[in-house]
């Protein structure tokens, strides 16, 4: 089963209700906010971020010792997106034989990030987009309806005190790849949270520019 079949799977067991919210959010963002989404091409953005020890992570650090990937994820309270870490991580022995490195980028901070990183005992870094400006510029972020952020609270997931802000920002679904010169070969983002790149996919570009494609 694929990562995008697990996911569907998952969403419908979910009540109608929420998945009509996410539909009408999915179409929401088609409409007015995925073209703002960098493309192949453009320069990847620098980003100083914290990480779940609290250190500071730079991006062209980063690029100074390969190829990077940077996935975007909602937080450790979404099982869409811990699905889809779990999926990433069980390749990131490949990602590293390809010479690529992989960061994931959140709203939460703190011990949420942390958390993220520890339950799925992740092989890769988790950085904390405190006020995210960093999804911005990549034009991943949007602003989370209220009816949601009313919907998740109903839950007990306080996005506020997660993220240490009231915006209601979150990070579409994404994923891109830039090679060690800072510019991005491979850009996927959805307005659906069952909608994420496989992690095949990102393996396959970075063994392509390790091949000099």
């Amino acid at each position: 089963m694929t990562l995008r079949e697990r996911l569907r799977a998952m969403m419908a067991l979910r009540p109608e209700r929420y998945r009509t919210m996410l539909d009408d959010l999915d179409r929401r963002l088609r409409g007015t906010a995925l073209d703002g989404v960098l493309k192949p091409g453009d320069v990847l953005p620098d980003f100083v971020l914290p990480d779940t020890d609290g250190e500071l992570v730079f991006s062209d650090d980063l690029l100074a010792k390969g190829p990077l990937a940077v996935v975007f994820f909602r937080g450790n309270w979404c099982p869409f997106c811990r699905t889809t870490l779990e999926a990433m991580n069980a390749t990131a022995a490949d990602i590293a034989a390809a010479g690529g490195f992989l960061v994931a980028i959140t709203p939460d901070t703190g011990d949420y990030a942390r958390a993220a990183r520890d339950d799925a005992g992740l092989h890769f870094p988790v950085l904390s987009d405190v006020d995210g400006s960093t999804g911005l510029r990549f034009g991943t972020v949007y602003r989370a309806p209220d009816a949601l952020i009313a919907y998740w609270s109903g839950a007990g997931i306080d996005l506020a005190a997660r993220h240490g802000d009231t915006d209601g920002f979150l990070p579409m679904p994404s994923a891109f790849v830039a090679d060690r010169a800072g510019i991005i070969r491979f850009a996927y983002a959805s307005g659906d949270v069952t909608d994420r790149v496989e992690p095949d996919e990102i393996v396959r570009v970075f063994r392509q520019i390790a091949a000099g494609d």
